[in-house]
């Protein structure tokens, strides 16, 4: 298991691209179009690199919504980073790996937009019910009328 983390470790730090990926990741959760502009590459370069990244766990993906209008758009973000220390002198050759896991319960920058969308649409739908409501609640008085009506009738 420690071997395949040190392999999957240097696949990462030995492509330039995917361990820069990784680096713009630690900073915040981006769009596969907004790493594509950064770095300079093809979105299907940068999707071969993030595919890599999500099979080995260090990376994965939400969508969320960035605008009130359009589409949830899929944004990466850091599930674990991998802290390697290299020891290399005369007496001991080594590396050790640190694996830190980062909070992911954080609210993304783009999910501010969606919560604003469900909020106003809550209350859409709370103005809904209130008016249902309101209209069964004069339903019941009638009947309530009504029952007095004929209590007294008899």
């Amino acid at each position: 298991m420690e071997d395949q983390l040190i392999d999957q470790l240097f696949q990462i730090m030995g492509a330039y691209n995917r361990f820069r990926i990784v680096a713009m990741l630690e900073k915040q959760p981006l769009s596969m179009r907004e790493i594509a502009e950064e770095i300079n590459i093809s979105i299907p370069a940068v999707l071969k690199h993030l595919d890599f990244l999500e099979k080995v766990g260090i990376v994965a993906s939400k969508n969320v919504r960035k605008e009130v209008e359009g589409r949830p758009q899929k944004v990466y973000f850091l599930t674990q980073r991998i802290i390697p220390k290299i020891i290399l002198n005369d007496e001991i050759q080594a590396i050790e790996l640190y694996k830190i896991t980062p909070r992911t319960d954080a609210v993304f920058e783009y999910d501010l937009e969606d919560i604003r969308l469900k909020k106003a649409m809550l209350k859409v739908k709370l103005r809904r019910l209130e008016k249902k409501r309101l209209k069964i609640l004069k339903e019941i008085e009638k009947l309530d009328r009504v029952e007095r009506n004929s209590k007294l009738s008899l």
